[in-house]
């Protein structure tokens, strides 16, 4: 639910942001002053960012074209489908990318909707046939073995040459990779890549439910 005291909110953590106070502290003080719960704190947090590091990271998107090795940035972009599909909020940052409010907190309890979100995925991404597909899972998630084994599936029945990869560490893996297209909204990896980054997210979404979705960027413009 957007509210009055949210859009101040946004108003107010963009400008301390803009003064260059530390993001941690801002979120506190904004948070604290009009009591955001803990999502609409993550909105503010994860959908807001100061002018420079949006511009920096616009500049490094592009859209999906045709025969690319695609790197899946795996519970990332799955999760937030999968909140949108749960009805959860999802939204556009201010550095243009597709986010959500980090619901699920990492907990997955019912496998069947994440089997149709995998399938969205791989739905999408069927048209554009990539040369090879690297999707990476973090072990610690709940389930990730059961997981790997249902996108290995769906890699083989949509006869896509890839492979997904349980690790300890997704971030890690991924920031060492040097060539492909990178399908990912987390900002640090973005900011540490040096391949060009696909809202790969957002792509399924319009796609597949002709979805819209909020600007955060209108909510400090009004």
């Amino acid at each position: 639910m957007i509210t009055g005291e949210l859009k101040a909110a946004c108003r107010d953590y963009y400008y301390l942001l803009s003064q260059g106070y530390p993001e941690r502290g801002s979120l506190k003080m904004v948070g604290d002053r009009y009591r955001l719960t803990r999502d609409q704190r993550s909105i503010l947090y994860r959908g807001i960012s100061s002018e420079p590091g949006s511009s920096v990271r616009k500049n490094r998107l592009i859209n999906l074209h045709p025969n690319v090795h695609l790197i899946i940035d795996g519970y990332n972009v799955l999760f937030t489908i999968l909140n949108y599909r749960l009805g959860r909020m999802v939204f556009i940052s201010t550095d243009n990318i597709l986010r959500d409010a980090g619901s699920l907190h990492g907990k997955l309890r019912d496998d069947t909707i994440l089997q149709e979100c995998i399938d969205d995925l791989f739905q999408t991404i069927l048209p554009f046939d990539p040369i090879r597909i690297d999707l990476f899972l973090d072990s610690p998630v709940t389930s990730s073995h059961r997981h790997q084994q249902l996108i290995e599936q769906k890699i083989a029945d949509f006869k896509f040459t890839g492979i997904c990869s349980l690790v300890h560490s997704a971030d890690k893996e991924i920031r060492s990779i040097r060539s492909g297209v990178l399908a990912t909204s987390d900002t640090v990896l973005i900011d540490k890549t040096s391949v060009p980054v696909t809202d790969l997210a957002r792509l399924v979404l319009k796609t597949m439910y002709r979805a819209a979705f909020i600007r955060i960027q209108e909510m400090l413009e009004c």
